[in-house]
């Protein structure tokens, strides 16, 4: 089912998305960033600092000079420290809200948890990420496919160093090429899901983001790829958070 397009008129007569865009966040945050210990035994990893400001405060500004004003924590590892951390919004300019998981419910669990809405679209993001996605970009491309649920995803390319062989079953050399390379796209945790998505999560059961893709392709939903060609890194161990560290001052976030 087609939704309508939060649209304005521009000076030249083209329609363009409206500076408030009609969409809400859910942030996954409920990791305990093992491979990032000691440093996330006593905080959670989105509060770590990269430069001047936690992780997750460069994704929830981001969202904000797109227009975004409401946001969902789902928590569990020091869940609390978060919620102190941003409390309401009232200093954000924005409402924030906190699920708190019982126990972990993988990437994207905790989000079958939220009961109330203020939209019918979902931006859900993992609250490890650094990147300088558009947005607004993202979620026109989402409503222009008409998808159930848009996946932002990364080119990543892989370079054989050896001839490779196709054979068939009875091991007869069906091809050969020298040193290929394949591209794949890289899941970048970051995804809009229409609502009515949620429903396939089983509730209070451990569930990952793929694990939501995989069924709702299997059920006929359409599921679609944003390729992001801007700055993103997932802060998942040691080396990226150096790395991290390293490219923030570079960047326009």
């Amino acid at each position: 089912m087609s939704r309508n397009q939060p649209q304005t008129q521009s000076s030249k007569g083209k329609k363009v998305l409206s500076p408030v865009l009609p969409f809400e966040a859910i942030i996954m945050a409920g990791g305990k960033g093992k491979r990032l210990s000691p440093l996330t035994d006593q905080l959670p990893k989105p509060l770590l600092k990269v430069g001047k400001r936690a992780i997750v405060e460069y994704s929830i500004l981001r969202l904000q000079k797109a227009g975004v004003r409401n946001f969902t924590f789902c928590v569990n590892h020091l869940g609390e420290m978060i919620e102190r951390h941003f409390g309401t919004g009232e200093n954000w300019n924005a409402e924030f809200s906190y699920i708190y998981e019982k126990m972990p419910l993988g990437t994207i669990g905790g989000a079958s948890l939220k009961e109330d809405f203020v939209y019918e679209d979902l931006l859900v993001i993992n609250g490890d990420l650094l990147t300088t996605i558009n947005f607004e970009k993202f979620y026109q491309y989402y409503l222009e496919e008409d998808a159930d649920i848009a996946v932002a995803t990364i080119p990543y390319r892989v370079n054989l160093s050896y001839g490779i062989l196709e054979m068939n079953a009875n091991n007869e050399v069906q091809s050969i090429r020298e040193k290929p390379n394949y591209t794949y796209h890289i899941n970048t945790g970051i995804y809009f899901v229409r609502k009515e998505m949620l429903d396939l999560i089983p509730k209070g059961k451990p569930f990952d983001a793929i694990d939501l893709i995989d069924k709702a392709m299997k059920l006929g939903y359409k599921v679609s790829s944003f390729p992001l060609l801007d700055y993103w890194i997932d802060i998942g161990q040691m080396d990226d958070f150096k790395k991290a560290q390293e490219d923030v001052q570079f960047l326009d976030l």
